[in-house]
C-alpha cells in the first residue's frame, strides 16, 4: 500500500482506455480516483478540488492537455501548487519545464506508484531512465 494511500489522485483522460485502465490500477493500489474525461466540461479548478495530485494519461490532444494545465490556479490559487505527472509516449513532446513532470510511458506500476509518491512528498523524481529490459537488469 502506498504511503498517501488516502491521497487522491485526479485522472485527466480517464475516458481512455488507458485513463481508465490507469483508474482501476491506481485504485487497487490504494489511492481514492477522481476520474476526469480527457475534455472536461467545468471550472478546472473545481474539478481538482480535493485532489492532491493530476495524473495526465497518455496521447491526450496537446492543446487541451495544455489547456486545462493553463487553467489551473485561475480560480482557486492555492489549486496552482497541485503536482503533476504527464505520461508521455516517445512520440508526445514533453510539457514545459515546471507545467508538468514527464514520465515516460509504459512503465511499470511500482516505477509509477514511486514517481506518485515522490511527487506527493514534494521530492526529487527518481530518474527517468526508460523502463527497459535492458534497464530492468541494471536496477
Amino acid at each position: 500500500m502506498p504511503l498517501h494511500h488516502l491521497a487522491t489522485i485526479a485522472v485527466l483522460g480517464a475516458d481512455t482506455v488507458v485513463g481508465s485502465a490507469l483508474c482501476a490500477l491506481l485504485g487497487g493500489c490504494g489511492y481514492r480516483i477522481n476520474p476526469l474525461d480527457a475534455r472536461p466540461s467545468g471550472v478546472v479548478d473545481e474539478l481538482l478540488e480535493g485532489a492532491n495530485l493530476l495524473l495526465l494519461a497518455p496521447r491526450l490532444e496537446e492543446d487541451e492537455r495544455e489547456a486545462f494545465l493553463g487553467a489551473i490556479g485561475k480560480r482557486d490559487p492555492s489549486r496552482a501548487s497541485t503536482p503533476v505527472i504527464a505520461l508521455t509516449t516517445a512520440l508526445e513532446d514533453a510539457l514545459p519545464e515546471g507545467q508538468a513532470e514527464s514520465v515516460p510511458w509504459p512503465l511499470e506500476t511500482k516505477k509509477l506508484v514511486e514517481r506518485i509518491e515522490a511527487a506527493l512528498q514534494g521530492a526529487p523524481a527518481p530518474s527517468a531512465a526508460p523502463d527497459t529490459p535492458q534497464a530492468r537488469r541494471r536496477e
